[in-house]
This record gives structure tokens, sequence and C-alpha cells, in this order.
């Protein structure tokens, strides 16, 4: 900003006021200066001037860093050796609590001690002893649960013993009350591998026509021992007889489709009954052959 413009307020000014006129040539250096600087792109000149509303200083402008404030150092008190501001020691008119205290003022709870009442107790030693421990599984309750559960499956259909068992661990009930409940269904004969082995056997004979290895497989997974197994399985025959009679009702479903796929698909059928494969292609082609 040109001088000039500060010449007529100046003439105004008494001749003998000279300490107005000093104030006014200080004013109008600064705006000079203010000038100046901001046409250089300066946008820090602001920090120095009190009373003079400035536009902001630009975005690209580089900023001072300010100096991080120290903190007073600790001043120590002679008379009862506290150190103000240090964190060493506490003034003598401080009286330390024998317990611990929150910001609320209340007494932080003592785990080690027998007599808090925060809700979690102490064992014997004075150690934690959390309320975890009444949620501890039931024996008679489990027990009670597992005997219901076996008794309506049971009345259902026969199970092995160790079916029925798999079936009531998948319950989450515990493994004792469950083996404790097995041994007296087995004792009372409500659980008689034995004889579920036989019935078993008899039953899937009749109904899906299984082969003999079939049948050992199914009483496997049923946890039957290879040795009842055996002995259920020696009691049925007619393998043969039992493999023909599976081909012929396959070959009655099949007379439209060709020779090839008929005897594919009979011999597939004999395959996952579990027959032997001399039976199965013998009793495809005599009853294709009749057919």
């Amino acid at each position: 900003m040109p001088d000039d413009e500060f010449t007529a307020p100046a003439a105004q000014v008494g001749a003998g006021d000279s300490g107005q006129a000093t104030t006014l040539s200080q004013l109008r250096s600064a705006i000079t200066e203010i000038d100046q600087r901001h046409a250089e792109g300066d946008g820090g000149f602001f920090a120095g001037l009190s009373g003079i509303d400035a536009d902001p200083a630009p975005r690209n402008a580089p900023r001072k860093k300010k100096k991080a404030s120290r903190s007073p150092r600790p001043q120590k008190d002679a008379g009862n050796g506290w150190v103000e501001g240090g964190t060493d020691a506490l003034p003598d008119f401080v009286a330390v609590p024998d317990s611990a205290q929150t910001l609320d003022g209340t007494h932080a709870p003592d785990f080690a001690s027998e007599d808090n009442d925060t809700g979690a107790g102490t064992d014997v030693e004075g150690g934690l002893r959390f309320d975890d421990e009444d949620d501890a599984p039931d024996f008679e309750a489990d027990y009670a649960q597992a005997k219901k559960t076996a008794m309506n499956m049971l009345a259902m259909r026969d199970h092995a013993s160790d079916e029925l068992r798999k079936k009531l661990l998948k319950r989450d009930l515990m493994p004792e009350a469950v083996d404790e409940l097995i041994e007296k269904l087995q004792n009372s004969r409500l659980l008689n591998d034995e004889e579920f082995a036989h019935r078993f056997v008899r039953a899937q004979r009749e109904n899906r026509k299984l082969s003999r290895s079939v049948l050992k497989r199914e009483l496997s997974k049923k946890g039957i021992s290879p040795e009842l197994a055996d002995d259920a399985v020696a009691e049925v025959d007619g393998e043969e007889e039992l493999a023909r009679e599976v081909a012929a009702k396959k070959a009655a479903s099949t007379r439209r489709l060709e020779y090839h796929v008929r005897e594919r698909r009979i011999l597939g059928m004999l395959a996952r009954r579990g027959f032997p494969s001399a039976i199965c292609i013998k009793v495809t082609r005599e009853v294709l052959a009749e057919d």
C-alpha cells in the first residue's frame, strides 16, 4: 500500500502532539511491512500483531513447529521429603489406606482375601474360586435324562449297545451316566447284542434282500462284534436263490430295453447287494434267457 494514503490524516494532527504522530508513523510502517510480506507469500506475520483482523494464511505456507512445553521440575520440600510433581513418594499428610481405592472412593476387591464380597469365593487355600463351578454337570440329572431318552428309543425299535450309547452321547450327556445306564440295561436284558444281531439279519434279509457280506458290514456299523455277526449270518442260506429272485424282478422291469442294457443293470443291482460276482453273472444270464 503506498505511503501517501496516510499523509492527509497525518497532516491533520497537531504539530504539538508528537506522541500521536509517532503512533501514526508506527502504524503506517507496520501496514507497509504487512503488504510487503503478504506479497512475498509469508502467512506467519499475523502472529506478532494484536488488534488487527487478518485473512487466514495460505494453505501452502510453511508452518512453524511449536516447542513442546516442559513440565515444571519437581520441587522438593525439605520438611517432609515430598517431591512436588513427582511420583516417588507421597506427602506425609496423605494417609495411605490399607487397601487400594477406586476412582469413586470405594475399596478395590482383594482377590487373595477370604473376606472379599465381590461374588467370587476362595478355595480352602485362599486362592480364587469362581462361580462357574456351580455349572458343573449333574450326574443324577444326566442319568435321568439318558434313561428317559433310551427307553423312548428302545420302544421304537431294537438297538445295539454301542449304537444306543453313541446316540445318547450326541445329546451332550455325561459319559459316566451313559455308561452306567447301558450296563444296567444289559443286566436287565433290555439290551442284548446277540439277540439284536439275529433279529437284524432276518429283517434285512427279508425286506432288503441283502447278501451275507452286506449284512456283516451293516452289523459292524451298529457296533456288533465280528464273532456275533458271523453267528447271526450263518443261520441264513440260499444265497443263489436270493440273487435269482432279485435278478428276476429287475429283468421284469427292463423288458423294453436292449439286451446289453438289461444285463448291465441287473449285474449292477446284484453287485450293490453284495452278492459274489460268480453268482451275479450266472443268475443274470439265466433270467435273461428265460424271459
